[in-house]
């Protein structure tokens, strides 16, 4: 899906604000961990009947918020399970394609090529007729996935020609997702195309795209956007942190120890790239973010509150820094019905935690 512009800490979250009529039940498994502040947490200990059973209910968890009716939990309650709980999540992938929501509709979609589920074929044929032009993208990405490499055409046409912006980004993601060489060439023409050339967001996406794909200029390029004005080194940062490339190392650093920056987000995304490469340098900054609340107190759409996103970027550190000391505060963000999306990112990274 596409990268969220700053402020919306989750790929399908921008600019949704609205809860799931539909409370999700309570994450609680009492007394296996005791909270404590970041600076001193005591090493945790979790034996397998416990991480058997926090795992259970947080995949549970997901698996109910993926049918929420809030489309934004729903999204990234999907994306969550394609990560954590696949096998699990299939029928819910499956029933997100019937959605009358297109948010939703894109991230069945999407997750279906991402898991490889051949036997919905047939699915994808439908998909690709769909209204909403993001969907004919992730359907045609879900049938590639699957062999239909034909389908690969509607987004090499889309990312050179569709007129929206937010297509193009989708496309050229989608590529990058395909994990095909053959996709470079396609992506570095599109670099030369007059509307994405005006388009930084499509731009930085198209240089994902090429860095997932292992190219090392694209690294660079992301590197130097980095360093940029607030809203692109923020997507940048995002971009970089999701590589997991030893070469993002030094950019990242940097970016989390610099003592110039007026704005958190960036350094929490940056803390996450460090988790990814096993470095634990942001742990206690994201646990201290965990309770972040905006100063602002009259958000607007023009400057909205950044209370859930800063809290989201550190759940989404957290989640890949790994330590388990982060548990118990994430099982408490997890039974807290207070905002569902956090809900929904405490659960993924308690099942990220598990996992290391």
């Amino acid at each position: 899906m596409s990268i969220p512009a700053f402020r919306s800490a989750g790929r399908v979250a921008a600019g949704g604000t609205c809860r799931g009529k539909r409370a999700l039940a309570l994450l609680s498994l009492a007394g296996l961990l005791c909270a404590g502040c970041a600076d001193n947490l005591p090493a945790v200990t979790v034996t397998p009947t416990q991480k058997l059973e926090l795992q259970r209910r947080s995949v549970d968890l997901l698996l109910r918020a993926a049918t929420s009716e809030a489309d934004d939990v729903s999204c990234n309650a999907i994306d969550a399970l394609v990560k954590v709980a696949p096998r699990d999540g299939l029928p819910a992938f499956r029933q997100a394609v019937r959605s009358d929501s297109p948010l939703v509709r894109f991230a069945g979609y999407a997750a279906l090529g991402e898991i490889r589920d051949c036997d919905s074929r047939a699915l994808f044929v439908a998909g690709i007729k769909d209204a909403s032009p993001h969907v004919r993208l992730a359907a045609a990405f879900a049938a590639c996935r699957c062999g239909q490499s034909g389908y690969a055409r509607l987004l090499v046409h889309a990312l050179t020609s569709a007129r929206e912006d937010t297509v193009r980004r989708d496309a050229a993601f989608l590529l990058g997702r395909l994990g095909e060489p053959r996709a470079e060439k396609h992506l570095r023409a599109a670099l030369r195309v007059a509307p994405n050339e005006k388009s930084r967001p499509v731009l930085l996406t198209i240089y994902g795209a090429l860095a997932t794909l292992g190219q090392e200029d694209a690294v660079r390029e992301l590197v130097r956007y980095a360093q940029g004005d607030l809203e692109t080194r923020t997507h940048a940062l995002l971009l970089l942190a999701d590589l997991g490339v030893p070469e993002t190392k030094d950019a990242l650093r940097y970016r989390f120890l610099t003592n110039n920056e007026d704005y958190v987000e960036p350094r929490l995304l940056a803390a996450r790239g460090l988790g990814k490469l096993g470095f634990r340098d942001g742990f206690d900054l994201a646990m201290k973010m965990l309770k972040f609340t905006d100063p602002n107190p009259n958000p607007d759409p023009d400057n909205p509150s950044r209370t859930f996103p800063v809290r989201s970027m550190a759940v989404h550190a957290l989640a890949e820094i790994g330590d388990p000391r982060a548990l118990a505060a994430l099982r408490e963000l997890a039974a807290s019905q207070d905002e569902p999306r956090l809900q929904v990112a405490a659960a993924y990274a308690i099942c990220r935690i598990l996992a290391h």
